[in-house]
């Protein structure tokens, strides 16, 4: 089982690999593990929607593999979460 620590270092690196600067925006934690949101520091520091993302949805970080699952924009992130869960029950 991992650590949020590793959780949120793994979150760092991951984004770090982007073309643009990018920031979490919304973190939390759930059964299966932490999801993480993100945008464009230019975004959030300066406000121009020419810098905002789009499509990026959010990842988690897997609470016993550690392992990284980037997640869809089309349901609501609860959903996902759930889904996520309900799959991986019996691993």
């Amino acid at each position: 089982m991992i650590t949020y620590e590793y959780a949120l270092g793994r979150a760092k690196e991951y984004l770090k690999d982007s073309e643009v600067p990018l920031q979490i925006t919304h973190e939390g934690e759930f059964s299966g593990g932490w999801f993480f949101c993100y945008q464009s520091e230019e975004y959030l520091k300066a406000g121009n929607p020419s810098a905002q993302l789009a499509g990026n949805g959010p990842f988690i970080i897997d609470r016993q593999s550690g392992k990284l699952h980037v997640l869809g924009t089309a349901k609501p992130l609860k959903e996902y979460l759930d889904d996520y869960v309900r799959k991986n029950a019996g691993e």
